[in-house]
């Protein structure tokens, strides 16, 4: 019932993918998303990873044999993800990741391959060899704190230079706000409602400009829900970036995030409204005809 709840809520929203961050995603999981439709970056174990050594190296290669292999087949999978947040901008990162990428490109000929970076542009040395620059970046939370008036230009100034750097495509793996839901303060400050949604919005500024463009291929906001983690200063139980709270009910953010995706989807202000209430009335007969 949690996984049809989270489909039900990720078409409610009108997202049409998501990153299985960070790690494979049980087979029900991704027998969902072949079944409604829902398009896939698949990524494997390894997030953080320094010392790209000669034993890590053997591990990875053999952690994308085992996802391409179970996965290959899949009509949602449209994209292999090698990893989240490496520590890029070591040296021996570059000739690492191209060995990775190598080995991916032998077992899957056809899809695209990336690597979720967090790394500056300019001393990142391993996304060059990947076929879709993919980036985590949190202006206004983790830097320049508070100050959404700086996340337009900062972010589309980023997203421009990653282009110009690699020409390649663009896209956004990961941004946002922790919240604590039912906190509201006017004007917003951080972990408020407000503060998460002025935030997006101002990210959804520079992602417009990017994708008129012509080089910047998607968002991805993180993220779906609330998660638990270890207890740390800057978590209040637990990671409250989601969109929704952790029993699956919607923040501000999500209605927000609704209203942009169905926008870009050309739906009319009618066809939102008369397919969200459907959605809520009789969720399994919508999506499941």
């Amino acid at each position: 019932p949690l996984v049809l709840r989270d489909y039900n809520l990720i078409k409610w929203i009108g997202a049409n993918s998501y990153r299985t961050s960070h790690y494979p995603y049980a087979d029900e999981i991704m027998d969902l998303a072949d079944r409604l439709g829902i398009v896939v970056i698949d990524e494997c174990p390894a997030v953080a990873i320094d010392h790209f050594e000669d034993p890590l190296l053997k591990n990875h290669l053999q952690a994308m044999t085992e996802l391409i292999s179970r996965d290959k087949n899949r009509p949602s999978v449209i994209m292999w993800s090698v990893g989240n947040e490496p520590r890029s901008y070591r040296n021996q990162s570059g000739e690492y990741f191209k060995n990775v990428y190598d080995h991916t490109r032998l077992l899957d000929k056809t899809r695209p391959i990336t690597l979720v970076i967090n790394a500056d542009y300019k001393t990142d040395h391993a996304s060059q060899h990947f076929d879709v620059i993919a980036i985590n970046r949190y202006f206004g939370w983790y830097s320049d704190t508070g100050h959404l008036e700086l996340i337009q230009n900062q972010t589309l100034s980023d997203l421009r230079h990653w282009r110009a750097a690699r020409g390649k495509p663009v896209m956004i793996t990961e941004y946002g706000a922790d919240t604590l839901a039912g906190l509201h303060m006017l004007p917003s400050m951080v972990f408020t409602e407000e503060y998460q949604a002025e935030l997006m919005s101002q990210n959804f500024k520079a992602f417009d400009i990017a994708k008129s463009e012509g080089w910047f291929v998607g968002e991805m906001i993180w993220n779906f829900a609330d998660f638990m983690t270890k207890q740390e200063p800057r978590r209040v139980a637990g990671n409250k970036k989601g969109i929704f709270t952790r029993d699956r009910q919607p923040k501000l953010s999500a209605h927000i995030l609704a209203s942009r995706y169905w926008y870009l989807a050309d739906q009319t202000p009618k066809e939102r409204y008369t397919e969200r209430n459907q959605c809520s009335q009789q969720p399994n007969r919508l999506w499941f005809p």
